[in-house]
């Protein structure tokens, strides 16, 4: 009897699983999709951001409608990023891919960085920024990093070029004092609003012979439209610190990390209170985005030219 019942059980089919619609052509549309035919609109905008090396070492090299956008399109070079990573073959020249990143721009170039940490005789050097204040009559910003092969004289007279510049960078330079760097720099660029003047360590005994504050507070304080500072590990003092923030009275962002020398008084919190953000010299280093080692607490004086 059970048998019988049981036998006369008619199981159901199992449910089939909903398909998607257009699922079996989506695989095929991968594979058939055409790459080469994007709008230049689009590929401007993937290319845009990708630093200057990679176009021009990868990118520009894909196929011809790409080829052809990283060489005729000005668009695409108004900021230029020319960075060594560690990814990248030593061999590369940076100076050279600079120079046909920046003529690409056909005079449209607004920005310019430069990170060279290369020991070797593939960095840029004084007459590259030559060629660079030539060609890039518009530029609004200019961010020098490790780029220690260039004179500090030669670094003030591509500034004193620009005229238009808003945004100016000076940062692990090794081989002069910035003060040579600045000199006049507030009178040659009336518009700076965002100034980054950053060292590697924070050395607490500096040479007597050198003199003053490599930071040119006295220059930084004629700047009077400046909004953004960083000072990183800079030897200023509470002195040179206040004449900055009565030059600058529009400053909204200040960072004096590791600069020790600053003693956060009752009156230097006063003078900085109109300051909208505010890092310290021991404030967490957790946001920095450049290499930095720990300060110099003794007596060790590394190079007479460096600070």
């Amino acid at each position: 009897m059970a048998s019988s019942s049981s036998s006369s059980i008619r199981h159901r089919p199992p449910e089939q699983m909903p398909q998607r619609e257009g699922n079996g052509n989506e695989e095929e549309e991968e594979e058939t999709r055409d790459w080469t035919a994007l709008p230049v609109d689009a590929l401007l905008a993937v290319l845009g951001r990708l630093d200057g090396v990679d176009i021009l070492m990868g990118a520009g090299h894909v196929c011809r409608p790409w080829r052809r956008v990283t060489r005729e399109e000005p668009e695409l070079w108004r900021r230029v990023v020319m960075r060594r990573r560690a990814g990248l073959a030593y061999e590369v020249d940076l100076q050279a891919a600079a120079r046909a990143a920046v003529r690409r721009s056909v005079g449209r170039c607004e920005a310019f960085l430069a990170e060279d940490s290369a020991g070797a005789g593939l960095g840029y050097d004084d007459d590259f920024f030559l060629f660079l204040a030539d060609v890039a009559p518009k530029l609004k910003s200019l961010r020098l990093i490790s780029c220690n092969r260039v004179d500090p004289h030669m670094i003030n007279q591509t500034i004193r070029n620009f005229p238009l510049l808003e945004e100016l960078e000076l940062s692990l330079y090794h081989r002069g004092s910035v003060d040579d760097c600045l000199d006049g720099f507030s009178e040659a660029c009336p518009l700076m609003t965002r100034l980054r003047l950053n060292h590697d360590r924070f050395y607490y005994f500096r040479p007597i012979l050198i003199g003053g504050c490599e930071c040119k507070s006295a220059e930084i304080a004629r700047m009077h439209g400046l909004r953004s500072l960083q000072l990183f590990a800079n030897s200023i003092s509470n002195e040179e610190l206040a004449a900055i923030l009565d030059g600058c009275q529009q400053l909204e962002s200040l960072d004096i990390r590791h600069c020790f020398n600053v003693l956060m008084d009752d009156e230097m919190w006063s003078r900085c209170a109109t300051v909208n953000t505010l890092r310290l010299p021991e404030d967490s280093m957790e946001d920095y985005d450049l290499q930095y080692d720990s300060p110099v607490r003794d007596s060790v004086y590394y190079s007479d030219a460096m600070y």
